[in-house]
C-alpha cells in the first residue's frame, strides 16, 4: 500500500464520471442505465418523475419519450423490484441476474424469496396457471380489466379497497406472484398522477424465459455489488448497503473478496473513519489526480443515486438537505444543484402542466460564489423547456 493522497476533486470526478454526471453521454439508454445499476421509480408528480429527471442529467438530448420507448415498446429495460424491494428499472439482459441477486433483501418484514415461498401451494400454483391462460388474449391490460374479464370486479373491490380478508382469493394472489416473477411485465403507464401501470405477458413481448435463470445466488450478489461499486465511483460497504439493502456485515466479505481477486481497490489511507474502495476500472481516472473542474450544472432529484445516502454525500461533498416525502401540504421536492463538482444548493420546483408554466418555489444558493451563476439559470431554463414550459415563474 502506497502513501499516495488524492484530492477531493479528483474523488468527486470519479464518483461524477461514474455516474454520468460529469458530462452528458451518448451511450444508449440501456447502457447508461446499466452503468448507474437502475433508474429508481418514483411517482411523485411535481415535475417530471425521478426516472426521467435522473436520464435528462446523464444523457445528452433525453427526452421523456425515449425511456418509454425503451420501457414499454423495445422492453430494452424493463421495471422490476429490486434494491431495498422499491421499484426500479433495469436493463432486461440483466433481469435474472438483479431477481437472484436481491431476492433475499428484506422490507416491510419479508424479501421476496420468502413471500414466493409462503404461498407456493398447489392451489395458488393453479391459479397462476388459470390466470395465464386468461390473459393470453390481452395485449395490454390494467387490474380492473383482469377482473372485470374474469368476474371479479366485486371481490376485488371488496379485497383492494375495503381491505376485507375474506375475499383474499388464491387468483389474486396469484397475480402479485406474477408481477414479482416477471410473468408479467409493465408495458405502459396510464396518463394521471401515479400512473396507473398497464401489464401484458412477457411472452406477448418476445420473452420466453429470462436470461441466466440458472444464476448462482452468492456469484448474483457479487457481481451487483461489483457493478454498485463501479457506479458508485468511490464507495464502502455501509454505503453499498444503505443504498441496496443488503446487511453491512453480508458485503464486507464480497468486499474482500472483490479486493483479492484485484477487482477493487482500497483507497490507502482513512477519509473520516472509514476505509473506502475504487473499481479497478476507476484507478487510471484517478491517478490523473486532475484539477480541473467541469462547471457544467445538473439538478438533481432528491430520489436520484448520488444523494440518496447523506453521510456519504456529507463526506465526499460537503453538502447535505432535506424533504418530507409524505408532506401532504407544503411538501417540498428539493432538487440538488451540482455546479461542476459541488453541491451548491437546491431549487423547490413545480411544473404547472395546464398552464405550461414552470415555477421556482425557492432558489437556495448555499455557496456565494454561484449566487449570480448563469450556468444556474441556463440549466433552469434546459429543464423548463423540457417540460415544454412556456414560462418560468420565480
Amino acid at each position: 500500500m502506497t502513501n499516495t493522497t488524492y484530492n477531493i476533486n479528483s474523488l468527486r470526478n470519479v464518483i461524477l464520471d461514474s455516474q454520468h454526471l460529469l458530462k452528458k453521454s451518448c451511450y444508449s439508454i440501456e447502457d447508461i442505465v446499466s452503468g448507474i445499476c437502475g433508474l429508481q421509480y418514483d411517482p411523485y408528480p411535481a415535475i417530471h418523475l425521478n426516472q426521467y429527471i435522473m436520464l435528462w442529467n446523464r444523457k445528452k438530448d433525453f427526452k421523456p419519450e425515449q425511456l418509454d420507448k425503451a420501457a414499454y415498446q423495445d422492453f430494452k429495460v424493463v421495471e422490476t423490484w429490486t434494491f431495498k424491494r422499491n421499484m426500479f428499472l433495469i436493463p432486461s439482459d440483466e433481469y435474472s441476474l438483479y431477481k437472484f441477486a436481491t431476492k433475499g433483501i428484506e422490507r416491510w418484514g419479508s424479501s421476496d424469496e420468502s413471500w414466493l415461498a409462503s404461498g407456493d401451494s398447489p392451489e395458488i400454483q393453479a391459479a397462476e396457471k388459470e390466470l395465464k391462460e386468461s390473459l393470453k388474449g390481452f395485449n395490454g391490460f390494467v387490474a380492473r380489466e383482469i377482473w372485470e374479464h374474469l368476474g371479479l370486479s366485486f371481490e376485488w373491490d371488496k379485497y383492494r379497497r375495503e381491505h376485507d380478508q375474506s375475499y383474499n382469493l388464491p387468483i389474486f394472489r396469484a397475480y402479485y406472484r406474477l408481477i414479482r416473477k416477471g410473468d408479467l411485465l409493465v408495458c405502459g403507464r396510464n396518463p394521471g398522477t401515479f400512473r396507473e401501470p398497464v401489464f401484458i405477458l412477457k411472452e406477448k413481448v418476445g420473452f420466453s424465459d429470462w436470461a441466466n435463470d440458472t444464476i448462482d445466488e452468492k456469484e448474483a450478489i457479487k457481481c451487483i455489488v461489483e457493478k454498485l461499486i463501479a457506479s458508485l465511483g468511490v464507495t464502502d460497504p455501509v454505503h453499498v448497503s444503505h443504498i441496496s439493502g443488503y446487511k453491512t456485515a453480508a458485503m464486507i466479505p464480497v468486499f474482500e473478496e472483490l479486493e483479492s481477486e484485484k477487482k477493487i481497490v482500497q483507497l490507502p489511507y482513512k477519509i473520516g473513519r472509514k476505509y473506502y474502495y475504487v473499481h479497478s476500472s476507476k484507478m487510471q481516472m484517478l491517478n490523473e489526480n486532475t484539477d480541473e473542474e467541469c462547471r457544467e450544472v445538473r439538478l438533481i432529484s432528491p430520489m436520484d443515486t448520488i444523494v440518496r445516502d447523506k453521510t456519504w454525500l456529507t463526506t465526499f461533498f460537503d453538502y447535505s438537505f432535506s424533504f418530507e416525502y409524505f408532506k401532504k401540504k407544503g411538501m417540498k421536492w428539493p432538487l440538488s444543484i451540482l455546479a461542476g463538482n459541488q453541491f451548491v444548493g437546491y431549487l423547490d420546483c413545480k411544473m404547472d402542466w395546464k398552464t405550461k408554466k414552470f415555477i421556482i418555489k425557492e432558489r437556495n444558493i448555499f455557496n456565494h460564489d454561484f449566487h449570480d451563476c448563469k450556468a444556474i439559470d441556463l440549466a433552469i431554463e434546459e429543464l423548463a423547456t423540457f417540460h415544454e414550459a412556456k414560462e418560468i415563474v420565480e
